[in-house]
């Protein structure tokens, strides 16, 4: 009686192993590539891999440094403890347009004077860019208040202005004494329409809100391509930062054929394809 029934416990116990440890397998090991998948739409700018923000968790990008915030529908990216309005991104050509947060504010006469740096392991200059010089706190070295004729002079209040200047336009500070300086980054346009206009505040805060744009590292998204063909989803490992293509398998280091499965893969997804 006992022999007669044994394959259908078998059956039965096939079934159970089916109907419950698959599936929870699946949805465990699945979650980056469906997390990944959550679209991230800032404003009217749609943010996709190598950046990571919103719904999408740090293991959908490319790097932990390139996150997007998203605020009151502005995107922002700190770069080295500096906040960017992100105007536009390429992925195609890897250019990240920005524009530095605290110089679109109202008033140009900052409290917080610092220079702004790249980290150059992920970010490169765009050629073409020019920057501009901003002095802070200047007087004449005569002890007397600049008249407000002074070429390229701000007021920020009743005695203390700003002076921009910019590479290649000649320009006299001998007269001048000045606490502080910035250099800003400018892209070539705004240089050119600032260099050729009437000194103002307007057209310092127009050549600002142009922004500069930047290059990200290729070795960041090198990858993605091949990931994709295969149906995957470009990120990175939580636990490395490298590269790691998120597929409904598991994820995998290169892309969902690739027979190889990172730690938390389910084990039929090593099987090559």
């Amino acid at each position: 009686m006992h022999r007669e029934l044994h394959p259908y416990f078998l059956l039965l116990t096939t079934t159970i192993f089916i109907l419950f440890y698959i599936p929870g397998s699946f949805c465990q090991n699945d979650e980056q590539f469906r997390m990944c998948g959550e679209p991230f739409v800032c404003g009217d700018m749609k943010i996709n891999y190598p950046f990571w923000g919103g719904r999408r968790p740090e293991y959908c990008g490319g790097h932990p440094s390139f996150e997007i915030k998203c605020e009151s529908d502005i995107p922002n990216i700190v770069i080295e403890s500096t906040t960017y309005k992100v105007l536009g991104i390429n992925n195609r050509s890897r250019i990240l347009t920005l524009a530095r947060h605290d110089l679109l504010s109202s008033n140009l006469c900052l409290d917080n004077l610092e220079n702004a740096s790249l980290n150059f392991n992920l970010f490169s200059y765009v050629s073409g860019d020019q920057n501009i010089t901003l002095y802070y706190g200047c007087t004449l070295r005569s002890g007397s208040q600049i008249v407000p004729t002074f070429p390229n002079a701000l007021k920020c209040n009743s005695n203390v202005f700003v002076i921009y200047t910019m590479i290649g336009v000649p320009f006299d500070l001998s007269t001048v004494r000045c606490e502080n300086e910035i250099i800003v980054t400018v892209n070539q346009t705004s240089t050119v329409a600032l260099a050729s206009g009437p000194a103002s505040e307007e057209a310092l805060k127009t050549a600002f809100s142009g922004g500069f744009s930047v290059n990200w590292t290729a070795s960041i998204d090198s990858p993605c391509q091949q990931c994709d063909r295969s149906g995957g989803r470009c990120g990175s490992n939580p636990d490395s930062a490298d590269f790691a293509c998120h597929c409904a398998t598991g994820t995998h280091p290169t892309d969902c054929n690739d027979g190889q499965l990172q730690a938390g893969g389910n084990l039929f997804s090593t099987i090559p394809s």
